[in-house]
């Protein structure tokens, strides 16, 4: 997320969407701080399982192309294979090891291909976030309590309070720049000044200890443009959302990262919003999430697999974006193939406790699932 943000609000990725941010990779925190340790929220998985509620869920991820897999193999004709991996950017340790498959393209590539290298330099990081007021502040000189209800209001003010910090502070701020300093649980915001280290920020520090060059598809001023667009009334919905569902975040936190691990990217989202049906926008579904979709994950999808033709053409990239960017019609996967590349996923699943596993934690393996795991190496970036 936005390093400012997380120091003036202790918080976490750059988006009031949590989980979302966290899986689309929106403007991840600097280099070389520890990681957090791990959360101990509880998965939601076996008690949707339990109430009969998970074969719907199932059916739901079914239906999304390419909503099984996090790492894939991209060729191009006359040129080495570049690799895609999903990321999640929170700071648990268990994200940061890299399954054997996924270690081995890496320390094989030419080069590492991230979001944005501007998270790497924290001048060019605070230069995007105070350039634009308008990118981050409210117009017309509102001010939050022009758009919450007086419960909203009270709720937020204890939010904030319990935090240190006074509403008045921050009620002018945008409510998704608000938002992304409050979203993260406890566990994740003990690491050194308040910033947890992320995949994305462990692979560039790995890629210049080993010479290799790291590029960026994308500027943090054009992420944060994305995060503006989202109407303000939309972006109040995911403020609202984030206030119900904030003594859940912990659960939803681990049920997002056993399901990742597990690689099943496209049952996040559904599996989250049937066991937090109140987290509307935060979990993926409400009138607003729409417009998130098509502001931070459609168009920058297509962004950045305009900006990855060149780099795969030549070959022996390896490409770490955030892991909601990677299925659906309109996913970085597809969007590749339309461009005459080769995309063959590569299974490379663990279990919650980071080890090698062919199913996964959430559920019983199912038989297209069953053999073809790799060892997970027990190796991280660090």
């Amino acid at each position: 997320m936005i390093g400012r943000l997380r120091t003036m609000a202790g918080g976490a990725k750059t988006v009031r969407a949590a989980l979302l941010v966290a899986l689309a990779g929106l403007l991840a925190p600097a280099e070389g701080l520890a990681a957090s340790p791990a959360c101990e929220g509880e998965n939601l998985v076996p008690g949707l399982v339990a109430a009969g509620q998970y074969k719907a869920v199932e059916a739901k991820a079914a239906k999304v192309e390419n909503g099984e897999g996090r790492f894939f193999e991209i060729a191009a004709a006359g040129a080495a294979p570049s690799y895609l991996f999903g990321t999640m950017h929170l700071g648990d340790p268990r994200l940061l090891a890299l399954p054997a498959p996924v270690e081995t393209a890496f320390e094989g590539s030419d080069r590492l291909i991230i979001e944005t290298t501007d998270i790497l330099d924290q001048i060019k990081m605070a230069g995007a976030l105070f350039a634009d007021p308008g990118l981050t502040t409210l117009a017309d000189g509102k001010t939050l309590q022009d758009y919450l209800t007086p419960d909203q209001r009270q709720k937020l003010e204890t939010m904030l309070s319990a935090k240190g910090v006074p509403l008045q502070a921050v009620e002018r701020l945008q409510p998704w720049f608000l938002s992304s300093g409050f979203m993260l649980p406890d566990c994740m915001k003990e690491a050194a000044g308040g910033i947890p280290l992320v995949l994305d920020t462990d692979l560039a520090a790995a890629a210049k200890r080993s010479g290799k060059p790291v590029e960026g598809l994308e500027t943090a001023a054009e992420q944060l443009k994305s995060l503006s667009a989202i109407p303000i009334e939309e972006q109040v919905d995911g403020l609202v959302a984030l206030l119900g569902a904030e003594d859940r975040l912990d659960d939803v936190f681990e049920t997002m990262i056993v399901l990742y691990l597990s690689e099943h990217i496209a049952t996040i989202l559904p599996a989250i919003e049937a066991a937090v049906p109140e987290g509307g926008m935060l979990v993926g579904s409400g009138e607003g999430y729409g417009s998130f979709e098509e502001k931070v994950i459609t168009e920058r999808n297509v962004r950045m697999a305009d900006r990855l033709e060149p780099f795969l053409q030549r070959g022996g990239s390896f490409v770490a974006v955030g892991a909601l960017h990677l299925p659906g019609e309109k996913g970085l996967v597809s969007l590749l193939e339309e461009r005459g590349f080769t995309v063959t996923r590569v299974k490379a699943p663990v279990d919650a406790d980071g080890d090698a596993a062919a199913g996964t934690e959430a559920t019983p393996p199912s038989a297209n699932e069953r053999g073809g795991a790799h060892d997970q190496s027990s190796h991280t970036n660090k």
